[in-house]
């Protein structure tokens, strides 16, 4: 085995084992099925991803360079995910939720096509993900917290970890496309894939865990069923 289907069989292990968590706890705690499920969901893709990824599925060659699909579509799934929990925590307007999501995906696609357009052409699309990127972090750390329509201490705890989580990683992504083998070839193929498989392992598998911890932030959310329904949240009521 080669050191890029070790890493990426070492990436499927930890999403999986970050899988059985919140599906434990789901079976162990109906009131939480929703929310566990998104956890579950989230870590569920990326071991999916990971395997392909170790099977050498979706591997495509650009200027001597690997891109690997599955990694994309990973992200491009799992990032509004994370993104759908947050806001399950703050309750905001859908039109928020929205702008989130679509920023995210602007972000994902333009690192596709960084990744296959060539030269300066690739660092414009790179440009663009980045200018989105400062869109999606003032939609994160001001305008979510500013919407969030559940109070308390705990709850407020409990985002604040997560998303914090989120932006400090997700801001180091594009530092190590950069600096990959699709961008200035300052890390090697084997590095890059290495750091990418741990910076996912703790946004997703780190994510998950501290979320299905703080599970008891969510009495405020089904203590009264009531807020599931409140006009322009979003909704996770059946």
């Amino acid at each position: 085995m080669d050191l890029t289907s070790l890493w990426f069989t070492l990436g499927t292990l930890g999403m999986a084992v970050g899988t059985a968590f919140p599906l434990w706890r789901l079976l162990a705690e109906g009131r939480y099925a929703k929310y566990y499920a998104v956890l579950a969901t989230i870590t569920g893709v990326a071991t999916v991803a990971y395997l392909s990824m170790a099977l050498g599925v979706g591997e495509i060659e650009v200027g001597g360079a690997s891109l690997f699909l599955p990694r994309y579509l990973d992200w491009l799934i799992t990032t509004p995910l994370l993104v759908l929990y947050l806001g399950m925590l703050c309750r905001p307007e859908r039109r928020v939720y929205l702008a989130l999501v679509v920023v995210d995906v602007v972000i994902i696609a333009s690192g596709v096509v960084a990744g296959v357009l060539p030269g300066e052409y690739g660092y414009a699309a790179y440009l663009v993900g980045c200018v989105a990127y400062v869109g999606l972090l003032y939609l994160l750390l001001s305008v979510l917290p500013r919407q969030s329509t559940l109070q308390g201490d705990r709850m407020d705890a409990v985002f604040t970890k997560l998303r914090n989580l989120t932006v400090v990683l997700w801001t180091l992504y594009p530092v190590v496309w950069l600096l990959g083998p699709l961008g200035v070839g300052l890390l090697q193929s084997g590095t890059e894939i290495m750091v990418v498989t741990y910076l996912d392992l703790i946004s997703k598998v780190g994510f998950v865990t501290m979320a299905v911890n703080g599970a008891d932030a969510l009495d405020v959310v089904t203590g009264d069923d009531r807020s599931l329904d409140a006009p322009g949240g979003v909704s996770v009521s059946d």
